[in-house]
């Protein structure tokens, strides 16, 4: 990471807010039902510039990215105060998560979705990610998807 993590760019995170983001982490493998993200995490990143050069590391672009599991490539030396400014959620047996109380601004959606079929020896799947503004009192709609 080049870019120093600077808490004050996404104080505005941490504030109560009256926005709603919800979706869906989920990718379709050839004859198999979909994969979701159902067991693990959808997380939601405040959109500063840490976070956005973070997006372009694993993704190779911050607005919209899928990285297979096999080449996910993930920043080392991440600052331990960006941790505090992710909001975290577990999806459910459907791929699906809700965030509630979310302020308005710019944010990452992001979550892995991770499976192995019959007969694979490696894992397969991907980290998935989306740039959405949130409006206040907006609800906002995702679908992860590669």
């Amino acid at each position: 990471m080049t870019v120093p993590f600077n808490a004050g760019d996404v104080a505005w995170s941490r504030a109560a807010g009256t926005a709603t983001v919800e979706g869906r982490a989920a990718m379709s493998r050839a004859g198999d039902a979909a994969q979701t993200c159902a067991g693990g995490e959808a997380q939601l990143v405040p959109a500063g510039s840490y976070a956005a050069e973070m997006m372009r590391i694993v993704f190779g672009s911050d607005v919209r990215g899928f990285a297979p599991v096999a080449s996910v490539r993930y920043p080392t030396g991440v600052a331990s105060d960006f941790a505090t400014t992710v909001r975290r959620i577990g999806c459910d047996p459907e791929g699906r998560f809700r965030f509630d109380g979310v302020p308005a601004g710019r944010w990452y959606v992001f979550s892995n979705v991770v499976f192995r079929g019959a007969g694979d020896e490696a894992p397969q799947g991907g980290s998935l990610m989306q740039r959405i503004d949130v409006a206040d009192g907006a609800r906002s709609n995702v679908l992860l998807t590669p």
